[in-house]
């Protein structure tokens, strides 16, 4: 039997958001499968997973989480929703599969309509926690700051600046498809180039340099059939408009489809691990960690 537990504001959480207005959405039911293998010669013992399940995003809606073996799922930094399992000793050559099937309702969401006034308090807190140098984020290379001189001469204001580097990335970095590596903000203002990983670092990058709030969020993207997509893209702090999302590798800003799966948040950090194992010992060889995503459309409940 699957099955899971959660911290009681967790509970609460959920609540709220399935009472929440929606407009027309996508029922997906999506299918998280690791596989944790012992490559070593000796068991792994202790074993704890961390995984990543999905981040608070105002249009999804989680209506179910199983997860088996049962684990605790809570609430980590940025909103950002974990399982955590226990994992079996795995004696040499053996494997872990844990699976997570969620149900979750998406929906198309345009932030631009709903304006939020932030405190100042808010303001101040944003610009500290989101504008720091981070991995992937160069906010001191010399082509991004000369960039973003000559991008603030031409603009007077916070919103006027972000549309500007949104239009500049989405239009000078050729899209690629799922490169093998992240290559970061230094390196796509260089070679111009870039899968949605270069697009949302650069444009984030430019935005950090001139201390306007930027964050990364990861997910998929799902055009309802086949494979999901894994996708990356930005969100911005605009002080009349709150977090917003901004997606130049696909075009949109400020408008979410309900094509996107957000599961997530990298700010306070640039990357964080879909999946963190830790256990006790040293391995002769570290264990092999893989994931398989799997998504399908539920109608009446069914696939």
């Amino acid at each position: 039997m699957m099955g899971y537990t959660t911290d009681k504001s967790i509970r609460g959480k959920l609540r709220v958001s399935l009472n929440k207005e929606r407009g027309s959405e996508m029922r997906l039911r999506i299918e998280m499968q690791a596989n944790i293998h012992n490559r070593g010669t000796s068991k792994l013992k202790n074993g704890v997973m961390t995984w990543h399940l999905f981040t608070d995003m105002d249009n999804q809606f989680v209506e179910m989480i199983d997860v088996f073996p049962p684990a605790r799922v809570k609430e980590r930094a940025e909103k950002n929703m974990v399982a955590i399992i226990k994992v079996p000793e795995i004696n040499p050559g053996e494997s872990f599969s844990p699976t997570v099937i969620l149900r979750i309702d998406t929906t198309t969401r345009d932030w631009l309509m709903e304006p939020q006034e932030a405190s100042q308090e808010t303001i101040t807190r944003n610009r500290g926690t989101y504008c720091a140098l981070q991995k992937y984020w160069e906010i001191d290379d010399d082509i991004i700051q000369e960039m973003s001189e000559r991008m603030a001469e031409r603009t007077g204001d916070d919103e006027s600046y972000t549309r500007l580097a949104y239009d500049i990335v989405r239009d000078s970095v050729k899209l690629k498809t799922l490169l093998d590596e992240r290559r970061g903000a230094a390196r796509a203002v260089r070679e111009k180039e870039g899968d949605c990983d270069e697009h949302a670092d650069l444009f984030i990058a430019l935005l950090r340099t001139v201390k306007i709030p930027a964050r990364r969020v990861v997910g998929h993207y799902y055009r309802g059939s086949g494979d999901p997509e894994p996708h990356a893209w930005s969100e911005v702090f605009l002080e009349r408009k709150g977090w917003i999302p901004v997606d130049a590798a696909l075009g949109s800003f400020g408008r979410m489809s309900e094509n996107y799966f957000s599961r997530i948040r990298e700010g306070l950090v640039s990357e964080r691990p879909t999946i963190q194992l830790k256990w006790s010992g040293i391995a002769t060889q570290p264990p092999s960690v893989e994931e398989e995503v799997k998504m399908s459309i539920l109608t009446n409940g069914k696939t």
